[in-house]
């Protein structure tokens, strides 16, 4: 099937202050990520293991727009495109087709469970302000839509017996911690992303929630998706992983299946 994210030659630094051996004060560039290449095949979970400081979160940070590099190139290629994302604005690389679920759980804890689901597909209409005002027989369908899109997603990947139908008007910041881990994969079924940038989605939560991530996370892959993961749980990583990656200095210093590399 090819690769999906093809990053070449990929360098960020950044500049500190430290003292020479005179006792001056001099700027010294700290390099994170150190001509990184990685290809990331498609339909496929990618793991990326290592350290704290291996640059891991910094290389998602590229990714998705959120920082520049000083060098380098980014290739995404979602149906046959080939998009070259680096310098894009964050919004620009989530609409071509990079969504991304960060270390904190980036909900809105006192909005409804139901609101952060539909708020998850509404970025682009947001950007039309006036587009429901002109269409509102269309706007309100594509409302109707969503209310339903939302009510399959949390049925059909989290299961009939789920408890989020049921909790959908109250705040999601009343759901637990793994349940709110649970609402923010679910949020990235509600557009249709072709990659997707998992950062620790098992950290902090009960084996019982473990094995319903790696269960979502698989799903994704069902849904013709393709997942980049940052794990620290190397059993999940067994578990799921197609290939892993382990980062040490900014670099992939070893590449290869799970058996392979751990």
């Amino acid at each position: 099937m090819g690769d999906i994210l093809t990053i070449q030659s990929l360098s960020k630094g950044f500049s500190r202050q430290v003292k020479n051996s005179a006792g001056e004060d001099v700027d010294e560039q700290y390099w994170v990520i150190r001509q990184l290449f990685l290809n990331v095949p498609q339909g496929k979970v990618i793991a990326l293991i290592g350290g704290n400081g291996a640059g891991k979160t910094t290389l998602f940070n590229i990714i998705s727009g959120f920082i520049k590099s000083n060098s380098g190139s980014i290739s995404f290629k979602p149906d046959g495109k080939n998009i070259e994302t680096l310098g894009m604005p964050p919004h620009l690389i989530t609409r071509a087709g990079i969504g991304r679920m960060f270390q904190d759980n980036h909900i809105f804890s006192e909005m409804s469970v139901l609101d952060n689901m539909l708020v998850a597909d509404s970025a682009y209409l947001a950007e039309r302000p006036f587009r429901s005002l002109l269409f509102r027989n269309k706007a309100r369908k594509e409302e109707n839509c969503k209310l339903a899109k939302a009510k399959e997603i949390f049925e059909k990947v989290l299961g009939f017996d789920n408890p989020f139908w049921e909790k959908r008007e109250l705040p999601a910041g009343n759901l637990s911690y793994g349940q709110q881990r649970l609402l923010g994969l679910a949020r990235l079924f509600m557009r249709n992303y072709k990659l997707l940038l998992l950062d620790e989605p098992t950290a902090g939560v009960n084996p019982e929630v473990i094995e319903q991530i790696k269960q979502l996370i698989l799903n994704f892959i069902k849904n013709n998706q393709t997942v980049l993961l940052i794990e620290h749980n190397l059993e999940v990583v067994k578990d799921i992983a197609d290939f892993c990656c382990y980062m040490e200095n900014g670099r992939i210093a070893l590449m290869g299946t799970p058996e392979d590399v751990i």
